[in-house]
């Protein structure tokens, strides 16, 4: 079966659990054990299928059995992981791709692999306990002890290629974990290691090992345990109800110091590296477009919102607070350097995405090794002795910096070591001024605050997962843990950690301040539910809607907040705003009839009373604020194609004409121009010229259909003047033989 198939069939079984159907989540199942040719893993389904059959019976029984739901959970779970463990059979025997190409060799040399990895870890810590669990490992029979290097890239490897842990591994995870010999940055290795074992394949044994990881506090090493236990279960939120550990573990980690504003600070870090791309796509590829076809054709033809050009919609209102503050000190002070980063917009990372072709970067462990003078990868590239520019100074700076994520720095310095050494020491002189100044921000009072510092950690971390993610050569094999596609405040993790209204507040502001309406929507709509006085609430729930394209719905929260403080202008604009696009000309006409009292000068006031007017088919009016504008803002050429519409309608045709080829001479094929001028000269009894410039309306639309169309919006205007149905029917087929 190939790759994409077995994915495929994967998710669909998933689905079908999640959704109850666990009748045809077991005939799937059925169809992945035959590929796997390992029957006897029916014996088990069949277990599963008899366990099933007597829930049923039972449910429907006359009485009630009350461990059903709790047996009911663990058909689930055992049906889930089954789905797991077929998964990897077949992906790991196919050798489909990269990944599992490692796992393959992995698995015929994990015997091996393992003794040296062991040997490695009783070498480095001589703990009592750690050589209690390798009194059967004789390293004296292995021929010569690994490199330091290529042990941690064995003990990434195991860790992350392991689908389950057994209780020797659990062990020797733990052990790691308590040990005091064991450098931190090793064990931050062994949690990058779990965290992407457990994002390719679920095992409650590894949420427990990074839970002992977080508990344990050793600095630089349970911030990223902390977020490897965040993206976890954004992956699987849907499982957690499965697992009565899990629960119970997150809410005894409701003690953990301060877990809210940690909780928080990683909240705001992963929401700044989101994609935002694909909020603009949504907008402007399916709630834009829907939103289009209800409008009127005129819209199409007179392009009346382009009068002024500005972003879709009304500003936010000027008078919101910054609920919402960022993270203070030092992220505030490198905000051009964290922020654009994490987003994909800075120079850090379209620079040093250029820069992971070093043989480091082949091993998938280097992208996650933290950054420290002592590593082997940085020396060789130091440069001291032999008349070299010695880089040691500006290494050992760059270890203690928050500026620059780990795997930047690596990429940084494994390119400085490659340049010549004449411009070498001219790159570290300017550098290590660079540096200082830095390190002057790093060394502000807001540094002094622990906090600061770990909100920094958590940054640099989400950084090196977002570079491998989005950079690394085989990316495509992984999922993308920024790409969920979930929903993040609704996560049972971060619910049972986030209780107080402040942070729930803060996080709201968060997403509504990054443009992730949806998930603000919902974040605020549970605070109304507690605080239904607040008339920010209304407004920003309301401008959540309406951006999500629900105009019916961000009309009414727009009016329950003018309810509580009424005729403001802004909210005028958005009730007019939302009356358009929801078709009410006369509802949007009076609103903005409210803000021209108010702002008698506005341009925009007055195009888009225009706009009302026009759909209101009252002409004159509608000219009458057009020529004001015109007068007004002469430069601005749009407020022609309106003007010319309604002097057309309103049978001032020389003047029509006057604007049409004004129009035509800045832009000759539009194709609405072009049609209305023929509409213009048909009716002043010009049927040639007429036919001329409707032939090359209809070169400029490409489509007969879409020409169509468009003249037949217009056959009323046509009669009024005197043109009867059948010439217009006669002119259609005439200018489409012309085609031809």
């Amino acid at each position: 079966m190939l790759h994409q198939k077995v994915l495929q069939e994967y998710r669909n079984i998933v689905n079908l659990l999640h959704a109850r159907q666990v009748y045809d989540a077991m005939q799937r199942l059925r169809l992945l054990v035959k590929e796997t040719q390992k029957e006897f893993i029916n014996d088990r389904l069949d277990n599963l299928l008899e366990t099933y059959r007597n829930i049923l019976k039972h449910s429907f029984a006359a009485t009630h059995d009350p461990e059903r739901e709790k047996v009911y959970h663990y058909l689930i779970r055992s049906l889930l992981e089954m789905a797991d463990e077929l998964k990897e059979i077949l992906l790991t025997d196919a050798r489909s791709n990269n990944t599992y190409q490692i796992k393959n060799a992995l698995g015929r040399e994990r015997r091996l692999e393992r003794r040296e990895a062991l040997a490695y870890l009783e070498q480095l810590t001589f703990d009592k306990q750690l050589s209690g669990l390798l009194q059967e490992v004789n390293v004296a029979d292995s021929k010569q002890m690994p490199l330091r290097e290529e042990a941690l890239v064995k003990i990434f490897n195991i860790i992350w290629l392991t689908d389950k842990y057994t209780d020797a591994e659990m062990e020797l995870l733990n052990a790691a974990c308590d040990s005091e010999k064991l450098p931190w940055h090793d064990k931050a290795l062994l949690v990058s290691a779990l965290t992407l074992s457990l994002l390719r394949y679920f095992d409650v044994s590894k949420f427990m090992i990074l839970f002992r990881f977080a508990e344990k506090k050793e600095e630089l090493v349970w911030e990223r345990a902390m977020v490897g236990l965040f993206v976890a279960f954004l992956k699987y939120n849907d499982r957690f109800y499965l697992y009565p550990v899990l629960e119970e573990k997150t809410l005894a980690f409701r003690e953990f110091p301060d877990i809210e504003k940690h909780i928080e600070a990683i909240v705001i870090q992963f929401t700044k590296s989101r994609e935002t791309e694909k909020v603009r796509r949504k907008w402007e590829e399916e709630i834009m477009p829907a939103m289009l076809k209800m409008r009127p054709k005129i819209e199409e033809k007179l392009e009346l919102d382009q009068i002024f050009k500005e972003e879709f919609g009304e500003e936010k209102n000027p008078d919101w607070e910054t609920v919402f503050e960022d993270a203070p000190g030092l992220l505030d002070k490198l905000q051009e350097f964290t922020e654009m980063q994490l987003e994909g917009m800075d120079v850090f990372m379209s620079a040093f995405s250029q820069l992971k072709g070093f043989p480091f970067f082949r091993e998938i462990s280097n992208w996650f090794v933290p950054f420290y003078f002592e590593n082997e990868a940085i020396h060789t590239s130091l440069g001291a002795g032999s008349g070299q520019t010695d880089l040691t100074p500006l290494v050992q700076k760059l270890e203690n910096s928050y500026f620059m994520c780990n795997s930047d720095k690596y990429s940084f310095c494994l390119n400085l070591a490659m340049v010549p050494e004449q411009q070498k020491a001219m790159m570290l002189n300017m550098l290590s001024n660079e540096m200082s100044s830095f390190s002057e921000i790093e060394q502000d009072e807001s540094l002094l605050n622990s906090f600061a510092v770990t909100k920094s950690i958590y940054t640099q971390y989400f950084q090196d997962l977002y570079r491998f993610f989005k950079i690394h050569p085989w990316r495509q094999e992984f999922d993308d843990i920024f790409d969920l596609g979930v929903d993040l405040y609704d996560t049972a993790f971060v619910k049972h950690l986030v209780w107080g209204q402040k942070t729930i507040r803060n996080i709201a502001e968060l997403f509504f301040d990054k443009k992730f309406y949806a998930d603000a929507l919902k974040v605020y709509l549970g605070i109304l539910e507690n605080d239904k006085s607040n008339i920010e609430l209304f407004e920003k729930i309301a401008y959540c809607y309406e951006k999500e394209g629900q105009f019916d719905k961000a009309y009414d929260y727009y009016l329950r907040a003018d309810l509580i403080n009424s005729d403001r202008p802004w909210i005028m604009r958005k009730l007019a705003f939302c009356s358009k696009y929801l078709n009410q000309w006369e509802n949007a006409l009076r609103y903005y009839r409210q803000v021209e009292k108010a702002e008698p000068d506005d341009l925009k006031v007055q195009a888009n009373i225009g706009q009302c007017l026009v759909h209101l088919e009252r002409y004159q009016e509608a000219l009458d604020y057009y020529f004001k504008i015109e007068v007004l803002a002469p430069e601005n050429h749009r407020i022609r194609r309106p003007l010319a519409w309604c002097s057309f309608l309103i049978g001032k045709f020389d003047t029509a004409q006057d604007y049409l080829e004004r129009l035509l001479a800045n832009d000759p094929n539009n194709p609405h121009d072009l049609e209305n001028l023929g509409h213009v000269l048909w009716c002043q009894g010009k049927s040639e010229e007429a036919l001329k410039y409707y032939r090359q309306s209809l070169d400029a639309m490409g489509s007969f259909s879409d020409f169509k169309t468009s003249f037949n919006e217009d056959r009323k205007h046509l009669e009024n003047f005197g043109i009867s149905q059948f010439d217009m029917d006669l002119m259609l087929d005439f200018i489409k033989m012309s085609e031809s």
